[in-house]
């Protein structure tokens, strides 16, 4: 019998996810040029080879490889069929539904719409000139509107492709609305799939949650970091936060992923007093989970971080090895089977990566420290979270240079602070809405967050002030980051390697 030879071989589904990526990227490149049947037929022929080629292990294998890269091509190439739709060339009236919330910018009023009056509703961005009844706009609003949808275009000539980044996540066009272009009426949402009508109620739901902070006295940017912390709306940070959490290292904590989704994932088991490892606590634990990446709106990040601790939960009951590099690649192929153009998509690409480099990194790094400095239990945590947020680091700072053009020097400093705080705050703002029949320590709760997120915006911002606190202007190519990836892995696996033979020589 063959020995599994190589660590490699351990992640099956982890090389399955390198030919489907090569597929998605062959199809969006290849789209036009190869028609959606011919990858069909392509895919077809290939997982039919893969089945009856059982006998030859090896051709089999490269068979399975095939299929993927197939299915990465079909499921992109279809994908790309329902967003590039053949624009009316004249005005039409149309019925819509907003599908985010509205952010208002100078004299404009954006959002993102579902033009839900079609055969297939169309994604739209429109952009609504400023008046109060575009000021009233909400997730859920209804409107008729007459205009021309245009496809969308670039403006300037800044190297940010505006265009491609509507077209990655799934815009057919863009329209702008006068004061005279549009009103406001009830729409049917029946053309709309069940998921689409779900994520309008969670984002309904998520409005009267954001009105409950502010009537609770929460304002300004202690109000914004709250609303971005805990229910993933961002649109009340200011650029000047905005810049200096990016500059300091600490954005990543106003993103919801799996720090956010752990944190709850972990107050959910305590609340079940030791009753966390039977079938129904796993089963509502993870009910609750999806319930509220519906609310936060279905971020990339957050349906990762959801899908791994979905997986994470049910092993968990088997006893088996419950975090891998396998459970990582699983997520990523149920993300992208369910839109290939997640690929493309900033937060899904920093979430993976990071995931993955504290999978691989964190222990070797972890292990550098001597075992009797681990003794010590502040000196553990501090170590800790250094390997984990240096691994993090690692995997996501080619990604921040190749998009931002920055590096963030003092990340290390600012984890320190922005984790354990946003921990406690996402704690408080659940034990906010949870003690309402209690309004008088609902009040003495509110006082004590609003200290708490200030005295982390106060470090945020000192952090940023600090000379030094980030190298700007990078400029790096696509290619160039792939090749820092290719570098550090090769490192890796040149002093592992090393590692082992002075084990072995005497």
């Amino acid at each position: 019998m063959m020995k599994v030879n190589g660590r490699i071989q351990l992640y099956p589904v982890l090389r399955l996810v390198v030919f489907l990526v090569a597929g998605i990227i062959a199809g969006k490149e290849l789209y036009g040029i190869i028609s959606e049947w011919s990858w069909y037929i392509a895919l077809i022929v290939s997982f039919v080879s893969s089945i009856c080629l059982k006998k030859n292990a090896v051709v089999q294998t490269v068979a399975i490889f095939v299929t993927f890269v197939f299915l990465g091509g079909c499921l992109t190439s279809m994908e790309l069929s329902k967003i590039n739709v053949e624009l009316p060339k004249d005005e039409i009236t149309f019925e819509a539904v907003v599908i985010s919330s509205p952010v208002v910018s100078g004299k404009v009023v954006r959002c993102d719409m579902l033009v839900s009056s079609m055969e297939r509703p169309m994604k739209v961005k429109a952009s609504f000139y400023r008046n109060a009844m575009a000021e009233g706009i909400a997730p859920g609003s209804g409107i008729v509107a007459r205009a021309k949808l245009r496809k969308p275009k670039n403006f300037g000539s800044g190297k940010f492709d505006y265009a491609q980044y509507l077209l990655n996540h799934g815009f057919s066009a863009t329209v702008f609305l006068y004061v005279d272009d549009w009103y406001s009426k009830a729409v049917s949402l029946n053309n709309l799939s069940y998921i689409e009508r779900t994520k309008i109620k969670a984002l309904k739901f998520r409005n009267t949650l954001l009105g409950h902070l502010r009537r609770l006295g929460f304002d300004g940017q202690g109000y914004a970091i709250l609303a971005a912390m805990t229910l993933g709306d961002r649109i009340s940070m200011s650029d000047r936060m905005t810049e200096e959490y990016s500059v300091s290292g600490a954005l990543h904590v106003l993103s919801l992923s799996g720090l956010h989704l752990s944190i709850i994932y972990a107050m959910l088991t305590i609340l079940f007093f030791g009753r966390s490892r039977s079938v129904v606590a796993q089963v509502m634990i993870i009910c609750a989970i999806w319930i509220y990446v519906f609310i936060a709106g279905l971020p990339v990040s957050a349906l990762r971080s959801a899908v791994m601790l979905t997986i994470y939960s049910f092993v968990s009951l088997l006893r088996r090895d419950r975090m891998s590099l396998n459970v990582l690649a699983v997520a990523a192929v149920v993300v992208l089977v369910a839109n290939p153009l997640n690929l493309y998509d900033i937060g899904f690409q920093m979430s993976f990566l990071s995931v993955m480099f504290i999978l691989v990194f964190y222990e070797p790094v972890y292990h550098i420290m001597p075992e009797s400095f681990k003794k010590i239990l502040i000196l553990k945590w501090i170590w800790q979270m250094t390997s984990v947020s240096f691994a993090a680091q690692l995997g996501v700072a080619p990604l921040v240079a190749l998009y931002f053009g920055r590096f963030s020097c003092y990340f290390l400093l600012t984890n320190f602070v922005v984790i354990p705080v946003s921990t406690a705050i996402l704690y408080g703002t659940v034990a906010i809405f949870l003690s309402g029949y209690l309004p008088w320590f609902q009040a003495w709760l509110c006082r004590v967050l609003t200290e708490v997120v200030d005295f982390m915006n106060a470090c945020v911002s000192f952090v940023a002030s600090l000379p030094g606190a980030s190298i700007e202007g990078i400029n790096i190519s696509a290619v160039q980051t792939l090749l820092i990836y290719v570098i550090i892995f090769s490192v890796y696996f040149i002093i592992k390697y090393l590692r082992k033979m002075v084990w072995i020589v005497p």
